[in-house]
This record gives C-alpha cells, structure tokens and sequence, in this order.
C-alpha cells in the first residue's frame, strides 16, 4: 500500500527540514506530523488571523490608559479698554477630562474580551486546519494506494489476456474469450491513468494547503486501527467539546465583550468633567483659579451608542446558545462516524487481504490449467479488486472520521 507519487527533490527535503526544523524532514517522504507541522506555520489564514490578535492586543494596550483624551491648553491676551488707560491681559488654562463612572474599567474590559476572543478564533482556525491536512493526506494516501490497486489490476489483465492467447493456440479457449480478456486489459490501461491522475491532484491539494510549492511524496503507511477497540463514551465527548472547543470560548468571549461594551455606553451617557486649572494676570494681579466644566446631557444621551450595544448583546447570546447547539450535534455525528468507520476498517483484517490474494492467484492458475472458464476468472478478479477498493476506502473513512471526531471536540495535537 505504498504511494507512487513523484519523488521528492532534495530541495524540497531541505525546506521541509528548514520549515519544519525536525531533523527526520531532512530526507525521505513527508509524514502525516510533518505535514501538520507545516500547514500551522506557513497557513497564509493563520497569519491572518494572528495578525488580528496583534491588532486587539494593541487596542487593548490603547484602552487600558486611564486618560483617553489629552490635555487641553487654553491662553487668552487682550487690551481691557477704559477711558483712564488701556490694560493688557494675559490668561492661560490647562484642562483635562477624567473618568468618574467606571468607563475605563468597563473600556478594559471590552477590550480583554475582544483578545480573548481573537486568540479563540486563531485556536479554533488552528484546529480546523489540522482536521483538513488530515483529511487531505488520507485521501492523498487513498489515491496512492488506489494507484497500487490500478497497476496490479494492469498486471493481472496482462496475465489473463496472455493466458487466453496461449489456451487459443492450444484450442482450449475460443478467440471470444481472448477478445474480452483483450477488453478488459485496455479497461485496466484506462483505469491506471485515471488514478495517476488522482493520485497526483490529491497531492497537489495537500501540497497547496501546507503551503509546498513543489511536488510532495507522502509516507504512505496503512492507517493503524486504535489500541482502545472503542472511543470515549458520548458525555465525556461532549464536556470536552463544550470545555476545549475555541469556537465556544470565542463565542463567550464576544459575549463578554458585548456586556463590557453595553457598560461602557451606558456609562458614556454620564457626563465627563474637566478639570483644569487657569492663570490670568489683570491690573498688576495674579489671578489662579481651579476650572471645572461639564457637559449637560440633554439632547445627546447616547441613544445609538446604548441600542447598539443591547443589539449586540442579544446576538453574542443567541451565537453562543447556536454554537453550542451545534457543537453537541457535530459530537453526535462524528462519534456515529467514527465507530461506524473503525468498525467498517476492522472487517479488512491482514488475514482477509492475504486470501483475496490467495484466491486470485488459483483462479488464474486454475484458469491456465483448464479447471475454470473466463468468465469465472473475470467475476473472481473483479471482486477481488472491489474487495481491495473497498479496504483503501475503509482506511480512507477511518482517517477522515478520526480527523474530525478530533476537530469537533477541540483537539490540537
């Protein structure tokens, strides 16, 4: 069951080891954790999404100064005009606006909420990621195998169709037969190019999505069947998901974010004093007064600013009950999946390989000796090759079923 996919360049050896700084990249095909290891670091969506968290982690560093406005600096000079002499007068004033209603904690935070839930959203990206490098590896690793399956199958229309020409010339067989065997071996041709061509676009997908320029071999191994013959029981399942899963922690996260942002414009409708203070200087005196000014809410009491909030309260409510919802569902389903694959991939035992072997190999043998007709070696090769289909397939399922049993409960290898 090895891929026959093209070999990989030294090159390419050498940038898996750079990128992946693991000294088993430095040669040989690429393997299931190498590829993971990649994808993680070179996704161009996970810096992206990196990138956003840097962003929040500024905003909250901008957020959580006590003073979000600047001072402000006043100076006035005129003549003061009077019939005995005109008076300069100079005045100079220094204010600053300051938060008395708790708006900077609730500004703090808002913003804590918003990094919490970007960082959510890079983990919850990070393992969905994983679940399709899985997944496109096992179908990348089905596609090699199913090339196997294809080139035995050439082989073995080869075999019939020369056995067919030598029972004609001994007599034994009628020139039918070696017309269909004929038929059949050109099919098997057919069959070959059309899994070359699979095996090498599941191969470009994984190469795309780990981020490889170049043409990737994969270590092609079957998929081992799990120690434990049964996966954890449902409830447990569902308290890790609904406990690991970063979609659900980005969902609180907005929630609280949400909340801190209603505080915030609830607040933001109170007024916000200035306090200062001013030096003048009249007639040869020195004037030095303390200022306050405040702000009359009246017209303007942040009646978008508060409706806005409240909206986006009860829609960060709503996305977390959804969230959930379908969190315990996917569990649900992928365990179902799951058990139904292992116990699907288990039917192919070694045991059931070998014999499928076994009898295709008699039945050409019998075929060659007379004891059995073309049409029963025909039926008998063309089940043994479903048989083999079906276990490539099995494997492929399994992978898959594990890939995202692992990405519906929140697991990160």
């Amino acid at each position: 069951m090895l891929s026959r996919g093209v070999s990989a360049s030294p090159l390419l050896c050498l940038c898996l080891y750079g990128f992946l700084s693991l000294s088993e990249a430095s040669a040989g095909p690429l393997t299931l954790e190498q590829a993971v290891a990649l994808a993680l670091e070179r996704s161009p969506v996970l810096v992206s999404l990196e990138a956003g968290v840097a962003r929040a982690q500024a905003q909250a560093q901008n957020d959580a100064r006590f003073f979000q406005a600047n001072p402000e600096l006043s100076a006035a000079a005129g003549p003061r005009l009077r019939e005995g002499g005109n008076t300069l007068e100079l005045g100079v004033g220094l204010s600053q606006q300051v938060e008395f209603f708790g708006q900077p904690s609730a500004r703090k935070e808002a913003a804590r909420a918003l990094v919490t839930a970007s960082e959510a959203q890079l983990r919850a990206r990070r393992v969905e990621l994983v679940a399709e490098v899985r997944t496109a590896f096992a179908r990348a690793r089905a596609a090699g195998q199913e090339v196997r399956l294809a080139e035995d199958a050439r082989t073995l229309a080869a075999e019939a169709l020369s056995a067919a020409e030598e029972r004609l010339e001994a007599g034994a067989a009628s020139r039918l037969e070696v017309n269909t065997a004929r038929v059949e071996a050109g099919r098997a041709a057919r069959e070959h190019n059309r899994a070359v061509f699979r095996h090498a676009s599941a191969l470009n997908a994984l190469g795309l999505l780990i981020g490889l320029d170049e043409a990737v071999e994969i270590h092609a191994e079957d998929t081992p069947l799990p120690d434990s013959p049964q996966a954890p029981p449902l409830p447990t399942l569902l308290d890790q998901a609904l406990r690991d899963r970063a979609d659900l922690q980005a969902a609180h996260a907005e929630l609280e974010a949400s909340q801190a942002q209603q505080r915030l414009s609830q607040r933001a409708a109170l007024p916000s004093p200035r306090a200062g203070i001013s030096y003048g200087r009249e007639e040869e005196a020195h004037i030095v007064q303390g200022t306050l000014s405040i702000e009359l809410p009246v017209f303007d009491r942040n009646q978008a600013g508060r409706g806005t909030s409240a909206a986006r309260v009860t829609e960060a409510t709503r996305t977390l009950e959804a969230v959930e919802r379908l969190a315990r569902a996917e569990v649900r389903l992928a365990l179902v999946r799951y058990q139904t694959a292992e116990s699907s991939l288990r039917l192919f035992g070694e045991n059931a390989q070998q014999s499928l072997q076994e009898n295709l190999a008699l039945a050409t043998e019998g075929y060659r000796a007379g004891k059995m007709d073309f049409l029963e070696l025909l039926v008998i090769r063309r089940e043994t090759l479903e048989a083999r289909r079906d276990h490539i397939e099995a494997m492929e399922e399994f992978s898959t079923a594990q890939a995202q049993l692992q990405r519906v409960i929140g697991s990160l290898p």
